[in-house]
C-alpha cells in the first residue's frame, strides 16, 4: 500500500509539473506575440511621423487654373462641310479636265489636222471650264477664326460686350481655297476690311492687297483680297459672332 501511495504522489506530482511547464511555454508565447505586435504598431506609428506632409500653404497659394468658356482662337464663320468638299471636288475635276483635253486630246488632234478648228475648240473646252471656276470659287471663305482677350472669352455677356466695342485691330484669321483647292490662309485686321459687291455679287467683303502684293515675289500668289462670306453660316456655337462683326463692317467702324 505504501508502494502504490508513493507511485501515486509521484506521478500526480510529474502531471502538474507538465502541467505548470505548459502553462509557462503558453504564457511565453503570449508575451512573445504581444511584444512583436507591439513593435510592428510602433514601427508603423514611426514610419507615419518620418512620412514627408505635403506643404498646405505653397499648394493654397497657388491659384486655380482659370476656366473659360470660349478658346483664344474663336471659329466665328464656318461655310459648311459640304460646300467646302464640294467646291474642292470641282477645282480638282475642272484641273483633270483642263489636263486631259489639254496634254492628250489636244495634242492627238494638232498631229492629225495640224491648226484646225477642232483642236481651238478642244483648247477651249480645256480652259474655259477651269478658269470660270477658279473666277467665281477663289473669294468663297471656309473658316473665320478670331483672336479673342482674355476678358471676352469668360462667358456670352462678356463676349457680346466685347463685340458692341470691337476694336479695329482686332485680328482674323481667313481661310480660302486656292487654285487646286489647297487651304490659303490671310491674316487681316478688322479696320481693314469694307463692304464690296464684285464678281457677280458673289464678292460681299474686300480689303486692299496694294502692301501686301509690293513685298511678295514675282513667283509667289497675289494676296486674296475678295471675300465671299455670308452672314449665314454653319458655325453652331456662336453664329450671331459674325452677323455682329460684319454688321460693325457694315457700319464703317
Amino acid at each position: 500500500m505504501l508502494v502504490l501511495g508513493v507511485l501515486r504522489r509521484t506521478h500526480w506530482a510529474s502531471s502538474r509539473l507538465d502541467t505548470l511547464s505548459l502553462r509557462n511555454v503558453a504564457s511565453r508565447g503570449l508575451r512573445l506575440r504581444l511584444t512583436l505586435r507591439q513593435n510592428t504598431q510602433l514601427s508603423g506609428l514611426r514610419f507615419e511621423s518620418t512620412k514627408p506632409t505635403p506643404n498646405r500653404k505653397a499648394d493654397s497659394r497657388q491659384p486655380p487654373p482659370p476656366r473659360f468658356a470660349y478658346p483664344e482662337r474663336l471659329c466665328v464663320y464656318h461655310a459648311g462641310t459640304a460646300r467646302i468638299t464640294f467646291l474642292a471636288c470641282l477645282k480638282i475635276s475642272t484641273l483633270f479636265i483642263f489636263v486631259f483635253l489639254g496634254f492628250v486630246v489636244m495634242p492627238a488632234y494638232y498631229e492629225r489636222d495640224g491648226l484646225s478648228p477642232t483642236v481651238l475648240r478642244t483648247t477651249l473646252s480645256a480652259a474655259a471650264p477651269m478658269v470660270f471656276v477658279a473666277y467665281i470659287t477663289s473669294p468663297f471663305v471656309s473658316f473665320i477664326h478670331m483672336r479673342l482677350p482674355t476678358a471676352a472669352r469668360g462667358s456670352e455677356d462678356m463676349l457680346r460686350r466685347f463685340l458692341r466695342s470691337i476694336p479695329p485691330k482686332t485680328e482674323l484669321t481667313v481661310t480660302t481655297m486656292s487654285f487646286i483647292a489647297k487651304p490659303r490662309v490671310s491674316n487681316v485686321r478688322l479696320e481693314e476690311l469694307f463692304p464690296a459687291n464684285k464678281r457677280f455679287g458673289i464678292v460681299n467683303l474686300a480689303r486692299d492687297t496694294a502692301t501686301d502684293n509690293a513685298s511678295r515675289k514675282w513667283y509667289m500668289f497675289r494676296a486674296v483680297g475678295d471675300f465671299c462670306a455670308p452672314p449665314a453660316n454653319n458655325t453652331t456655337r456662336t453664329p450671331w459672332v459674325w452677323e455682329s462683326i460684319l454688321g460693325t463692317i457694315r457700319n464703317g467702324s
